[in-house]
């Protein structure tokens, strides 16, 4: 498995500023991502999102994602932050789990995970996506939001997109981490004041796994982050001025 950056607008390199770097949500793709190239540049940070090879995607777990990110992240300036949402959060922090036991490796800025529960805490999806209905996988899609009804009917792109979400679903399902020792990395959670499956109490389990976190909640669902980009970036680049010694909320 292969991790690429999308750039979207000015790709990052040097001069070009702070990179945030944007990993999406289950059964999403770099397109999730497409809108936020003026929200970030108006924040002086370059946008990209990272596209996976899906040969053999199935038989992957987060944990071969995270190491293809981890080379990916290595062709990136001195400042960057890593953000996911979802399944994308699980992805990032794993990622960054690996970074740190690597003494060569360059850590991000900050680490900003999106609507994600951390490991250990229930989900809200049916269990067994794999063999799940379709009716139940249909129905949790409605839940979440964030895919159009006239997509999750349509006779020929219902499906796949169904396929998708089964895939990378089952990713979570087999995920197992030990966070030990808890992540050093700077961390937010940003979560929707509205999200049906990741409440404030949920996202409040990540300062178990990293000490240095601030939580923010902000309107909206589960895909609360894409309504407004221009709210989330401001609020990365004002965490980022923060070293987040202790825990705190926001």
């Amino acid at each position: 498995m292969s991790a690429a950056l999308v750039a979207f607008g000015a790709a990052p390199g040097p001069g070009t500023g702070r990179a945030l770097v944007c990993v999406p949500h289950a059964g999403g793709s770099v397109v999730a991502f497409r809108g936020w190239a003026a929200a970030a540049g108006a924040t002086g940070m370059t946008v990209s999102a990272v596209h996976w090879d899906e040969e053999d995607a199935g038989s992957r777990g987060i944990e071969e994602r995270a190491d293809a990110l981890a080379g990916a992240l290595g062709t990136l300036p001195d400042r960057y932050v890593l953000l996911g949402h979802s399944l994308g959060a699980l992805t990032a922090a794993e990622t960054v789990r690996r970074l740190e036991r690597d003494p060569a490796a360059r850590l991000p800025e900050r680490l900003v995970l999106c609507a994600a529960a951390p490991p250990g805490y229930p989900r809200g999806f049916p269990p067994g996506v794999r063999t799940a209905a379709d009716a139940s996988m249909r129905e949790y899609a409605r839940q979440l939001g964030g895919t159009p009804e006239s997509i999750l009917t349509d006779p020929e792109f219902g499906p796949e997109v169904l396929t998708r979400l089964r895939d990378d679903l089952d990713l979570i399902e087999r995920y197992r981490p030990v966070f030990d020792p808890p992540l050093r990395t700077p961390v937010s959670i940003y979560g929707g004041i509205d999200d049906p499956v990741v409440t404030r109490d949920f996202l409040s389990g990540w300062q178990r796994l990293a000490p240095r976190t601030r939580i923010r909640m902000f309107a909206g669902g589960h895909f609360f982050l894409h309504d407004r980009p221009d709210d989330i970036c401001r609020s990365v680049v004002t965490d980022c001025g923060h070293s987040d010694r202790a825990p705190s909320g926001a």
